[in-house]
């Protein structure tokens, strides 16, 4: 999903008037239609496809028209007719053969879904007449990769305006009263915030097709949201952005794994490999369900692969954990929020493999983190800010199994420190520790 925020609905309304006062060679409108005819608007939405023809009973009715774009309504005779797609200015191959058939004084929309090697069309009735005193709006998913989705106000536990709306499927338009709204997309069932939009100001008498197309996994066509105005001509769009990301961070806790690869949706991010204990500090990545891949370096050998769901405004680090041969990631939500004055925020987390479970103690035996074994974490934890000499111990004994002196906590500073390497190591693989500042 690329970055969506909501402009003011206002202004779309403003750019559907603006379009509809000026002559549109392309999409021209007769307001006074005859008896006998239907309107039909075309919307490509295959994002691999090129720029396509459309053919209405053998002639070509709308020219060239791109993916994203918008046909706006044309007139054409009610009954049942044969609509056609092709690449532009070709004959073949017909992508898409479909007979309609289109009532008198009906509007449709037709829509080119999925992929290019899929490509396939859904059929939208639409009513198009305004409501003076509240404002119109529908969902249509055209994102072929993307789950099935709930749309709600304010949070992911908010109250639901769309729920369980799966790939080629449109709502009902709703009507909704004129005002400020923040809308939020959540997986079908689930409380967890996908997308924040940024909040958008409705007006009476609008009617608007919300479009979700793109696709999660090719860069090149990413996820996207598009706001058609339906009312006057219906070729006039805005599209929805947002600059909230996730931040999340890659750390290489594995002692005996080679230097590796990170690969965000079959993209590599880091220009060099990430070697033991490395880490590859916070990295902005757009919101929703992402693929990440571990490789070793150079190669396209995986040995980590999972489908992760990342939040807007929110922050994540992700280990690579435990030996090679059973390496796993280990994901954790950082808590960021400032410490008060003259604290620092401290996480401890145990990952070395082999090592048993352990207290982070001062040297008095004083504990400050007890009884952790191997992949558990505390949360980080406000801390006087001071310079501390920290040994680890076995869990519950004076048995100091590393020391860990000089340890600089600042003043409004976020920590990680994490257990690394392994007991029966040597050399960098031997048991330490490794401080990330947050």
């Amino acid at each position: 999903m690329k970055r969506f925020k909501f402009f003011s609905v206002v202004m779309v309304a403003m750019a559907a008037i603006m379009l509809t006062a000026c002559d549109s060679d392309s999409n021209p409108v007769n307001n006074n239609e005859p008896d006998g005819n239907a309107k039909v608007r075309v919307i490509h939405t295959s994002y691999d496809a090129p720029a396509v023809d459309i053919w209405v009973d053998g002639s070509v009715a709308i020219a060239n028209l791109a993916y994203g774009e918008t046909s706006g309504y044309a007139e054409v005779p009610a009954g049942t007719r044969n609509i056609q797609v092709s690449p532009t200015g070709a004959t073949s191959p017909i992508v898409i053969d479909v007979d309609l058939t289109l009532e008198q004084d009906k509007e449709y929309t037709v829509y080119a879904v999925n992929e290019l090697a899929n490509i396939g069309a859904i059929v939208s009735e639409d009513a198009r007449s305004a409501n003076s005193s509240k404002a119109k709006v529908r969902l249509v998913h055209t994102a072929p990769d993307a789950p099935a989705v709930d749309v709600k106000l304010n949070s992911g536990s908010g109250p639901a305006v769309f729920t369980n709306v799966p790939f080629e499927q449109f709502t009902d338009y709703i009507e909704v009263d004129a005002g400020t709204y923040t809308f939020v997309v959540t997986p079908t069932g689930s409380d967890t915030e996908v997308v924040v939009f940024d909040p958008i100001t409705v007006t009476n008498g609008s009617v608007y097709t919300v479009v979700a197309h793109g696709t999660l996994t090719d860069t090149n066509y990413p996820f996207a949201v598009r706001v058609f105005v339906d009312n006057n001509a219906g070729d006039a769009f805005v599209d929805l952005t947002t600059d909230a990301r996730a931040n999340v961070m890659v750390i290489h806790a594995s002692p005996d794994a080679p230097g590796v690869d990170l690969l965000l949706d079959d993209a590599v991010v880091n220009s060099a490999a990430l070697e033991f204990p490395a880490n590859t500090g916070y990295l902005e990545v757009n919101p929703g369900t992402r693929n990440i891949k571990v490789n070793a370096s150079g190669t396209s050998q995986t040995v980590i692969e999972a489908d992760l769901v990342f939040t807007a405004d929110q922050n994540y680090s992700i280990f690579a954990v435990d030996v090679l041969s059973k390496i796993t990631p280990l994901v954790f939500e950082d808590d960021l929020t400032a410490p008060a004055a003259g604290k620092a925020h401290v996480r401890f987390i145990h990952l070395s493999p082999d090592a048993p479970a352990v207290d982070i103690t001062l040297t008095d035996g004083s504990v400050v983190f007890g009884n952790y074994e191997f992949k558990q974490a505390t949360d980080f934890t406000p801390l006087d800010a001071a310079t501390y000499n920290l040994q680890v111990r076995l869990a519950g004994t004076s048995t100091v199994v590393l020391d860990l002196p000089g340890i600089v906590l600042e003043d409004g500073k976020i920590y990680t420190v994490f257990a690394k390497g392994l007991v029966s190591g040597a050399g960098n693989k031997a048991l330490g520790a490794e401080i990330i500042a947050n």
